[in-house]
């Protein structure tokens, strides 16, 4: 899917009908994250938020920001406690996922876009 295409479908989700667990955790995510993984090919994006910003959440940090920025193939992650204040980040070498921005949240274990807050 082109990173255009993509980014309008995401504009869509105001909300959530369902909740998807993740097998491997205690994380929740909505209809938007869903439509996100499945569009972009990045379920490997949910394992990561799964298995290790799930811990600094329960870690006492109840809001994450999450950001993924893909160009050329490769993706950086960065998470912060909203204000700038780094609490993790992670360098992929190698995805298919769409070039562009990409933004999440991380609330009290549910991972949702920015528009379904």
């Amino acid at each position: 899917m082109e990173t255009i295409d993509l980014k309008d479908a995401l504009r869509q989700f105001t909300g959530t009908e369902n909740w998807y667990r993740h097998p491997l955790g205690n994380m929740l995510y909505t209809d938007g994250v869903q439509y996100f993984a499945e569009a972009a090919g990045c379920y490997w994006f949910l394992d990561i938020v799964a298995t290790e910003l799930m811990e600094i959440q329960n870690g006492g940090e109840h809001f994450v920001f999450i950001e993924m920025d893909v160009w050329n193939g490769e993706a950086d992650l960065r998470a912060t406690d909203g204000n700038d204040r780094e609490l993790w980040s992670r360098h992929i070498k190698f995805t298919d996922c769409p070039t562009g921005q990409w933004r999440f949240y991380l609330v009290d274990g549910v991972l949702l876009l920015p528009s379904e807050y």
